[in-house]
């Protein structure tokens, strides 16, 4: 009993061992964000909640730097915040979203979107006095929707 617990305990450490040297042989290798590239092109990508879009972007790449971006989608609990005018209480959304387009418009996109994970960085007055916070998390998502689908075609 004693030989077989031993052995039942020494073929468990074997395969644990094992396993993880035979892990860390297949792991990818870590690269720099910027030794990879994207094609010059125009990009679009969403980002969905429970089947409703939120946030929709297009831009263009250059030599991976993005020259041109907008939105294309806005909304949030039905509002849509393209629509609404300077008075409105929630336009210092509209105002928030237009600074981080000022941030990456001239920026690496394999460089810039970690950023707005803090978009106080980015963003002037991100508690503004409506109470509404940029969710720099959606447009990140939509930005690398964008890239995975690959170049928009018309």
């Amino acid at each position: 009993m004693k030989k077989s617990l031993i052995k039942a305990v020494s073929i468990f450490v074997m395969v644990g061992v094992l396993g993880v040297a035979g892990w860390q042989l297949v792991q990818p290798e870590v690269t720099n964000a910027t030794s990879w590239s994207y094609e010059n092109a125009d990009y679009r990508g969403t980002f969905s909640d429970r089947g409703i879009d939120q946030v929709s972007v297009q831009f263009t790449l250059e030599d991976n730097i993005i020259t041109d971006m907008s939105y294309r989608h806005l909304a949030h609990s039905d509002i849509d915040y393209r629509q609404l005018d300077e008075e409105h209480a929630l336009y210092p959304i509209v105002e928030q979203h237009d600074q981080v387009i000022d941030y990456l418009v001239g920026n690496d996109v394999r460089t810039s979107l970690d950023a707005l994970y803090e978009p106080g960085t980015v963003v002037e007055d991100i508690d503004s006095f409506s109470g509404a916070t940029l969710r720099g998390g959606k447009i990140i998502s939509a930005v690398r929707d964008a890239l995975n689908r690959g170049p928009y075609r018309y």
